[in-house]
């Protein structure tokens, strides 16, 4: 029998959801390290690149250059994917939709690339991409607390339904 599927408290959605102020101290020392460590190319030599990518914008209000660390993953469509735990109340996604053209710097492991980004709207895509995440991904674990030997098909229930309006996806389209 499964037991019911709720969000790990201890899940960085939930911890994102929350915002405690060691988490938000711990979160931006943890991007400071991460992102030194990146740009003098040493966490590419260790394969990170293939999950994390450093995404750069500018400010929609001060106008400085922005750098994030963030998640990637080729979902279904084949597109990189950047998943996003707080939503839209993550600054450099709200960078990223000010921008007018929606055209972003990355850099992927030792590349650095200009690309388009969109924001998944549609809800049926969304869902397709977070089922697609639960299923197929082991990181679904550490992010929602979600254990599909444990809980099962959880894609109908609320808890679901609810992590859904929560997180948001932007592809990533290479420009030459």
């Amino acid at each position: 029998m499964s037991e019911v599927f709720k969000l790990g408290e201890k899940s960085i959605v939930a911890m994102h959801e929350k915002r405690t102020t060691g988490f938000k101290l711990f979160n931006k020392i943890l991007n400071v390290v991460f992102i030194s460590l990146y740009s003098i190319y040493l966490l590419p030599l260790f394969g990170v690149g293939r999950k994390m990518v450093l995404v750069h914008t500018i400010g929609r209000k001060t106008g400085k250059k922005r750098t994030t660390p963030t998640l990637i993953f080729t979902f279904y469509t084949s597109k990189l994917t950047l998943y996003v735990a707080r939503g839209r109340k993550a600054h450099w996604l709200k960078n990223i939709l000010a921008t007018d053209s929606g055209m972003i710097n990355i850099q992927k492991g030792f590349r650095k690339m200009k690309v388009l980004a969109s924001l998944v709207e549609d809800k049926e895509e969304k869902f397709k991409h977070l089922k697609y995440y639960f299923e197929e991904l082991p990181e679904a674990k550490g992010i929602f607390g979600y254990d599909k030997g444990k809980h099962g098909d959880v894609f109908s229930t609320e808890e679901f339904i609810r992590i859904l309006n929560i997180i948001e996806f932007v592809q990533l389209e290479p420009v030459e």
